[in-house]
């Protein structure tokens, strides 16, 4: 055991309330399959700011924060390779999967591990619950057994790792739940906050022919430019007729081939729909709070073999597949610019702040 007895965590107790900086007990020992991980960053979700924020509930006193890197101090018996099989070991950089699974139960079986029915989800788990530090603003957290465990390559900084765990897997999973993207399609992209920046390299990489971006925050839409977008639009002042006569223009009156609704407003189904051609798929990621309800014809989508589909967080693989596609293509975006200010444990109501201002896409916790 090489750790201090204690360490130190911003922990929630409720909406409207600050948090409070606190002392949590450290493991004497760890139990057979968790690790001990000292936290070197953690950004801030937007889904941590809609719990601090009262718009979604979750248990409390509470260690929120989901988005993590850190180094490995401790590893308990049995755990001794990552998630591709190779050894891991103190001292080794790390990322892991936002929950942890049984592997044994229905939807683990059935390839849907994130929702499992003994689910253990980082930044989600009441603090009375053992092992306690199971979120990201804190100096340790403790993996569960079951977690999955990345190590890191030392070219992916912290801040271009850490939000990886959550918005890029999660896009990663939306990528292929809609069957990929063809070379040449028109793909419209709903939202340009994280997931939508993520989804922009990712088409283009895989030969998007058109790459079309809709969003109400201009800055939002300059950076997805920086990303390669081929096409943006400002719907706070631009009409939504604008984005589907640019839609139908690309693509010689049919629409487009896919489309992503990752911007959490019901409202843009209808005319995400009308946007697609005959045939068109259309992933759905950001409409997680309840009484996101929207209208869709079904005469339309029966006429026109539409594909819908809506994906929440994602399986181990995703988060796989989205640091792979950062170790492969961190020189040609700018992926650590998604991150624009870092705080201290210490400033922990100034980093909630600076993050719900919106200026930025992330802001990171620095332990």
């Amino acid at each position: 055991m090489d750790w201090p007895p204690t360490c130190r965590a911003a922990v929630f107790h409720g909406p409207g309330q600050p948090l409070t900086q606190e002392e949590i007990p450290l493991p004497r020992t760890l139990e057979p399959g968790t690790a001990l991980v000292r936290i070197t960053m953690s950004t801030i979700c937007g889904s941590d700011l809609h719990t601090i924020d009262g718009r979604r509930t979750e248990p409390s006193p509470l260690i929120l924060g989901h988005e993590i890197a850190g180094i490995v101090a401790g590893l308990g018996e049995g755990l001794d390779c990552d998630y591709d099989d190779q050894p891991l070991a103190v001292g080794d950089r790390v990322t892991w999967s936002i929950a942890a699974s049984c592997g044994d139960c229905f939807y683990c079986e059935h390839d849907l591990p994130q929702k499992c029915l003994v689910l253990k989800k980082y930044g989600h788990t009441a603090l009375q619950e053992a092992p306690q530090l199971t979120g990201g603003y804190a100096e340790y957290a403790v993996l569960f057994p079951g977690t999955a465990i990345f190590r890191l390559p030392d070219t992916l900084a912290d801040a271009v790792a850490a939000p990886a765990n959550c918005a890029l897997a999660t896009v990663a999973h939306l990528y292929e739940s809609v069957g990929g993207v063809q070379s040449g399609e028109c793909v419209l992209v709903q939202g340009a906050g994280m997931l939508g920046q993520y989804l922009v390299p990712l088409l283009l990489e895989a030969g998007a022919g058109s790459v079309v971006v809709a969003d109400l925050n201009e800055a939002r839409l300059q950076m997805a430019q920086r990303f390669g977008a081929d096409h943006t639009f400002n719907l706070s002042g631009q009409p939504v007729a604008r984005v589907l006569r640019c839609v139908r223009e690309l693509t010689n009156g049919r629409g487009a081939d896919v489309a992503f609704e990752v911007c959490g407003h019901p409202g843009v189904m209808a005319w995400g729909v009308e946007a697609l051609r005959i045939g068109g798929r259309y992933g759905v990621a950001g409409l997680v709070t309840p009484g996101a309800k929207f209208e869709l014809d079904g005469n339309t989508l029966t006429r026109k073999c539409l594909t819908l589909t809506g994906v929440h967080n994602y399986a181990p693989r995703h988060l796989h597949d989205g640091l792979a596609f950062l170790e492969a293509t961190h020189a040609r975006y700018p992926y650590e610019a998604l991150v624009g200010a870092e705080f201290s444990l210490d400033e922990i109501g100034a980093a909630i702040d600076e993050a719900r201002s919106g200026r930025h896409l992330r802001v990171a916790v620095r332990p």
